[in-house]
């Protein structure tokens, strides 16, 4: 028969065919889940819809009317008049009036001289609002708040001068400081809005204005029962050029039926205050001797040392006094702010506002701090937990006297399944062939190669008659290695990835375990797999410094418990027997591994690890072929461990079904519903507590981190080097981990047969690692007679 012959797949024990688990052909299961999904999203979205319209619609039942913007006024439309508050003005030159730009109300007269301050402009910004026959009165007004630190101290500072303020405040504080809330109401103090988060309303879209104003009411309604017909927008200025730029701020909430409250005088405290060393002396104080009514720009909240701002009040209140003012809030000195604070009954809207407020601006730090201690107690405990069992397994191991090659009477085989290896399979068998521990034969099942791997094995096996070559048409791993093991002679088989390099005692240390007395039902040894290709870029460092901490500790512990979920298809030794009354590999899952693993379990066979049968492979150097293959691992553990659910708090096996498997699922359910969550809690956190509250979560679980990763290169003895990777660790794993956690999901219910999605492999290794040098493709066209080549039946 030529080479060129191939033979069909084949239907030996395990590598008949099989549908996937997950599977949906048919794919009508998809479908009913996508129509689900599109009719919860559009209730979603139209009951978001409805709720946005509720909340947005103003409390003061306002007409409309015709909306304005800076495209109507200009963008230097002239400033007159003089006043706490201010509103935009239509000018009718004809009687001197000043309109409602709006409806057309007369809500004013012009003077000669204001008239003429207009010039031809349609409209202008006028500023108005103390009330005739009042002088030397004094407004205090205060912005941010309300803290909690610092507005009760005011408050006690204000009650004992006896003095009334007004508070514009900030509905994301409101909702977490109600009792302070509801004080300043009962102590007199007159309120107002200062938007729910305090942003540029003037650089804001329509609907973020209105939102930001109309729902700071309501929450205002529901928490204090009054109304707050006022309003100052924050960053404020009292400059025209200022006034000018920023109109539409203005008209907007003017539309709505708010009023705008500016100020006379600016002490400029949140400057002062964030000052080091400075004290309440440094904040200036108004000219008491030339000024009549003033109303004074303040704040208790925002910014450090506004303790300094309640000492500078005191001082402030108290000269005022000496100089014959008197203290008055707001809506006492301005006729338009009558009735601004009227008491009113929350309703179902207030108090829906609220609730979304609250769990808006209040909600995701403490879901934050949820999460993280939850996340910290999972990771503390089962961490520390697998690091304790690891170190303590470590420990008998060294006590272990391991059977003198020479007195053991196993057969050992290799079972290889190769497609499109030309590049790494010449490395891998040379690898074996410097084995210590002899080897009775290779088989090597070239599973529909499109590249000249079958010549790069023949070239090899010209040199080694163990090496026994079997060629077919593509079945998938699984049948390849079945159709090896099914080959094989041996009373264990040696299973290897194609790209895998073994150290030359690597057998040796995997069959020795077989040969322990009381071993008689070991199924299953794993090696431990590195990454030979650490060096090659800050991808590869990342997965050798997980691949340490997995098999160094998780894999560690597991085994302690005698428990191990997967055992790596890139280096194992398997008894021959164990593998056959499993029915070979399956081809129902993409991990085939990790099923055989679990069935090995079922089955009462027991699998353990060495931790000085070294093995290294080719980790895949970019994004893309990262997330190819974890997805793939990803999805065929999800599926074999579905297959094999009820090992799942089994009685037989408490240690694999009560720990290791559900805390495996642990973090795969865990993640999957707390993802979206941390993720959008994370964002609001920065937004309300800046970066540093994430940070230091960060920080402990980096530190945490470092402490389990140390360890594992403890027990490991690798190199001290991969813990400058445990920061990068923790950034690239949660992300990584939420595409493949989504993707595999998706994946399932789709129904979708998932592709195999085979690395390319480039042949790279580092240096330092012995027989990994390539070399150059020579094809064998004439074998040796000794040289065995194969096809499997059809």
């Amino acid at each position: 028969m030529s080479s060129e012959d191939v033979s069909k797949p084949s239907a030996t024990p395990g590598g008949t065919a099989h549908h996937e688990i997950f599977t949906d052909p048919t794919g009508r299961r998809w479908r009913i889940l996508r129509r689900l999904i599109a009719s919860i999203v559009a209730v979603l979205i139209l009951a978001a819809g409805a709720a946005f319209t509720a909340v947005t619609r103003t409390p003061i039942h306002r007409e409309l009317g015709a909306g304005l913007s800076i495209r109507d006024t200009g963008r230097h439309a002239p400033v007159i008049g003089s006043g706490p508050l201010e509103r935009v003005i239509r000018i009718d030159r004809d009687h001197g009036r000043a309109l409602d730009p709006f409806h057309g109300q007369q809500v004013g007269w012009l003077t000669p001289q204001e008239l003429r301050q207009t010039g031809t402009a349609p409209y202008a910004i006028q500023k108005y609002g103390y009330a005739q026959g009042i002088h030397k009165t004094i407004s205090l007004t205060f912005d941010d708040g309300p803290d909690t630190k610092i507005t009760p101290q005011l408050l006690d500072m204000l009650a004992q001068e006896k003095v009334p303020a007004t508070f514009f405040v900030i509905g994301r504080y409101v909702v977490s400081n109600e009792d302070i809330v509801r004080r300043l109401v009962r102590e007199g103090h007159a309120i107002g809005i200062h938007t729910l988060s305090h942003p540029d309303v003037s650089e804001e879209p329509d609907w973020r204005e209105q939102l930001e104003v109309v729902g700071s009411e309501r929450v205002l309604r529901h928490v204090a029962g009054v109304s707050a017909g006022m309003w100052r927008a924050p960053f404020a200025a009292a400059d025209d050029l200022h006034k000018q730029m920023t109109v539409d701020g203005l008209l907007r909430a003017q539309r709505l039926g708010y009023v705008h409250a500016t100020y006379d005088f600016d002490t400029l405290d949140w400057k002062h205050n964030a000052r080091e060393g400075g004290s309440a002396a440094d904040i200036p104080m108004p000219n008491l001797r030339t000024s009549d009514n003033l109303t004074v720009l303040l704040h208790d909240a925002g910014g450090p040392n506004r303790d300094r701002t309640v000492a500078y009040t005191r001082q402030l209140i108290r000269s005022a006094k000496a100089a014959g003012y008197t203290f008055h809030t707001m809506p006492q000195v301005a006729p338009d702010l009558q009735g601004v604070n009227a008491p009113v009954r929350s309703d179902v809207i207030d108090a829906l506002t609220y609730a979304a407020t609250r769990a808006y601006f209040t909600w995701p730090t403490l879901l934050m701090r949820g999460l993280f201690i939850f996340a910290l107690i999972v990771v503390a405990v089962i961490g520390l937990m697998n690091m304790v069992l690891a170190v303590r397994r470590n420990r008998r191991r060294r006590a272990i006297v391991w059977p003198a090659p020479e007195t053991s009477g196993l057969r050992v085989s290799v079972a290889l399944a190769a497609y499109n290896e030309e590049p790494v399979i010449e490395r891998t068998l040379r690898s074996l062939a410097s084995s210590s521990w002899p080897i009775a034969e290779i088989v090597v099942v070239d599973d529909g190669s499109t590249d000249n791997t079958a010549a790069v094995i023949r070239r090899v096996a010209y040199d080694d008659d163990r090496i026994v070559l079997v060629r077919k048409l593509n079945g998938g791993k699984a049948a390849a290695l079945n159709d090896a093991v099914a080959r094989a002679t041996g009373d264990i088989v040696i299973t290897l990835d194609a790209d895998t390099v073994i150290e030359p005692d690597t057998v040796g240390h995997l069959v020795r375990h077989f040969e322990l007395p009381g071993n008689e039902r070991l199924g299953g040894v794993a090696g431990v797999v590195k990454v030979g290709n650490r060096t090659t870029n800050l991808l590869t460092r990342w997965q050798a410094l997980e691949y340490i901490t997995q098999i160094g500790i998780e894999r560690s512990a597991q085994d302690a418990l005698g428990a191990i979920m997967i055992i790596p298809g890139a280096c194992a030794a398997w008894r021959r027997e164990a593998i056959l009354e499993a029915g070979g590999y399956s081809k129902d899952t993409l991990a085939e591994d990790c099923d055989l693993a679990l069935t090995m379990h079922r089955l009462g066979w027991q699998v353990t690890q060495d931790d000085e049968a070294l093995s290294y492979t080719e980790a895949p150097q970019t994004t893309d072929d990262l997330l190819a293959q974890r997805t793939r691992w990803s999805y065929g553990t999800i599926q074999a461990l579905a297959k094999h659910r009820k090992l799942i708090f089994s009685r037989r096996h408490r240690a694999l079904g009560w720990f290791v498997i559900p805390n495996y699922l642990l973090t795969l359910i865990v993640p999957f519903f707390f993802i979206p969550f941390t993720v959008a809690a994370t964002l609001m956190a920065v937004q309300t507590e800046g970066v540093w509250l994430p940070a230091r979560y960060f920080a402990i679980f980096v530190i945490l981190q470092t402490l389990i990763a140390w360890v594992g290169i403890r027990l490991m003895r690798e190199d001290r080097a991969h813990l400058w990777l445990v920061p990068v660790y923790r950034i690239a794993f949660e992300p990584l981990r939420a595409y493949l956690l989504y993707t595999s999901v998706a994946a399932a219910l789709k129904g979708r047969r998932m592709g195999w999605n085979k690395l390319v492999r480039t042949g790279s290794f580092d240096e330092s690692i012995p027989g990994t040098a390539p070399t150059a493709f020579t094809p064998i066209t004439t074998p040796r007679a000794r040289t065995t080549e194969e096809f499997a039946p059809c």
